[in-house]
């Protein structure tokens, strides 16, 4: 590899898959692996014979990877984070692509490596020309099978191309730089060390992006072109919060952005939250719950039950779903946990449902008119939280509530949905999503009709000043700090503060450095962060109430 001059202080704009911020050197993921395939014919009927052989072996040993795989994924992340290797291994076996691949070899006499990069490929170019996101994001999966094949072939092994230098940690402690991020790659690392990762490509759906999310670790994606500038030991500065990565970056351009070292261990992790105040987790899995556990949260503020849905890649029973939710409260061990009902749409796709296709899915059929329009799907989510709260007190979350006549529909159909069953509310407290401009015109009618109410920045703000955050024509004016936000955020603490109805916001921003003292100062006095955020909110929070000293 020739070394080039090192570039300092260029900064990159992407989609962030995970917030958080992060810094440390790059370790650069085999980026030059089957860029090209050998291709030749075969001579004889035993030169067939063979590559048959070889590819029949070759599938057989990636199906028990796959399973082997699964079986740790499910033992040190969960089970529904395994599925994503079970579903590659169904593709892998799928009789019209071995068949496809087999005829290639028979007929048209190709060598196997050359079959199956073609066959593989086709899908790989079929499904990223499909217009919904998810399928798109799918060819990743598929990508990922076609090289563990190659690799298995070839007898290569995907991994950093300083692998043998005495300086490779296998990314122990450094920023994994890749073409794109897929579940295997995650899997073959020890991830807990990794301090983040950054891709030329790969969506915020993606099952890596899930993975990634899952483990609380900084990644941004989108960044073509990013490896002709890397190198190796590089320093790259990662800023999640706002879609971008710094290389090379100077001490100013670092202190500014990451002024409070990240701390996972330690006296000032376990603070509890300053009296008056509650920090709680965003979750989306059982790994976030228990890390939620770990670093003592006050309690789970928004749990993404779509997530199992998205996971499974279908709609899930009633009994599974209760299972589910069983386990997360016996997790927080009697501590409050908010279960935001199926939020779907927007980014949040469910393509199983094959749903018509929308021109702008961020102003269609999402969040609570996507239930009103499920009946079926919110009945079945209902009764499974039902016999939940039938033991203990859970709270309830609609999403993306637009107005009071619709927070009324919601309350409605769902007494009547647990009445039909018989269910007891008695352990139950109801709350909305506050995430449009429509909802905070009329929070004083919306407060009135339920027990609690939380903010979701993240679209708040997209909606409030007609931003898509994953545009990087226009994603540099998604502006946490602006002044209008803030009034709103005022305006809001001050009449649930009226009316007595607990208020928390769960979006990105309430993770930001410095914004956890300033919502308070708003009068929002419960924050809900993702889980590797705590310690840091909490630290913030201890110094804003003069308990503790940083300087």
């Amino acid at each position: 590899m020739i070394l080039k001059d090192p570039i300092v202080n260029k900064r990159f704009k992407g989609i962030s898959i995970n917030s958080g911020r992060s810094v440390g050197l790059a370790c650069i993921y085999s980026p030059e692996r089957y860029r090209s395939v050998a291709k030749y014919s075969l001579s004889t009927d035993k030169a067939v014979e063979e590559e048959l052989r070889r590819f029949e072996e070759v599938v057989e040993i990636c199906s028990h990877e796959l399973n082997r795989i699964a079986r740790n994924v499910a033992k040190n992340i969960g089970k529904a984070e395994a599925e994503i290797f079970l579903t590659q291994k169904h593709i892998l076996n799928d009789p019209q692509i071995l068949n496809a691949i087999r005829e290639n070899v028979t007929k048209e006499r190709k060598n196997v490596q050359w079959a199956v990069h073609e066959v593989f490929g086709s899908y790989e170019e079929k499904f990223a020309g499909f217009d919904e996101q998810y399928f798109r994001e799918r060819s990743t999966d598929i990508g990922e099978i076609k090289r563990r094949v190659l690799n298995r072939l070839g007898d290569k092994k995907s991994g950093f191309i300083c692998i043998g230098h005495k300086e490779c940690t296998n990314g122990k402690n450094k920023i994994i730089v890749a073409e794109e991020l897929t579940a295997g790659m995650l899997v073959n690392m020890n991830m807990e060390k990794v301090l983040g990762i950054v891709t030329e490509r790969g969506g915020i759906t993606s099952h890596a992006a899930i993975i990634a999310r899952s483990l609380g670790i900084p990644a941004v994606s989108g960044i073509s072109g990013l490896l002709d500038y890397v190198q190796c030991n590089d320093k790259i500065l990662i800023n999640g919060d706002d879609s971008e990565i710094y290389l090379n970056p100077d001490e100013d351009i670092e202190n500014s952005l990451i002024r409070v070292e990240q701390v996972e261990t330690g006296a000032l992790c376990i603070l509890n939250t300053p009296k008056g105040m509650q920090v709680f987790a965003n979750a989306s899995t059982l790994g976030d719950v228990q890390h939620a556990k770990k670093v003592k949260a006050d309690g789970i503020g928004l749990l993404r039950t779509e997530m199992l849905f998205i996971k499974h890649n279908r709609i899930i029973s009633e009994d599974e779903q209760y299972h589910f939710y069983h386990e997360i409260v016996n997790l927080m061990a009697g501590k409050p946990v908010t279960f935001r009902l199926l939020d779907a749409g927007g980014d949040k796709q469910l393509p199983f449902m094959k749903l018509k296709q929308e021109d702008n899915p961020f102003l269609g059929w999402r969040g609570s008119r996507f239930l009103l329009g499920n009946p079926d799907i919110l009945s079945t989510q209902l009764k499974a939280l039902a016999r939940v709260g039938q033991h203990t007190k859970i709270k309830i979350m609609f999403p993306m509530v637009v107005d009071s006549f619709q927070m009324k529909q919601l309350l409605d159909i769902t007494k009547e949905i647990l009445s039909s069953c018989n269910s007891s509310v008695e352990n139950i407290e109801f709350g909305a999503m506050f995430e449009t401009p429509s909802s905070f015109l009329q929070a004083s009618e919306i407060l009135k009709l339920i027990d609690f109410a939380s903010i979701g920045s993240n679209d708040l703000i997209q909606y409030l000043f007609a931003i898509d955050r994953g545009n990087e024509l226009v994603n540099n004016e998604y502006d946490p700090e602006h002044p209008v936000i803030w009034d709103l955020l005022r305006n809001i603490a001050l009449e649930a503060k009226k009316q007595n109805k607990p208020l928390s916001i769960c979006g990105e921003m309430a993770g930001r450095e410095n914004i956890p003292s300033k919502l308070i100062s708003a009068g929002i006095t419960i924050l809900s962060v993702t889980p590797r955020l705590i310690p840091k909110v909490r630290n913030e929070l201890a110094k804003h109430s003069g308990i503790i000293t940083l300087d």
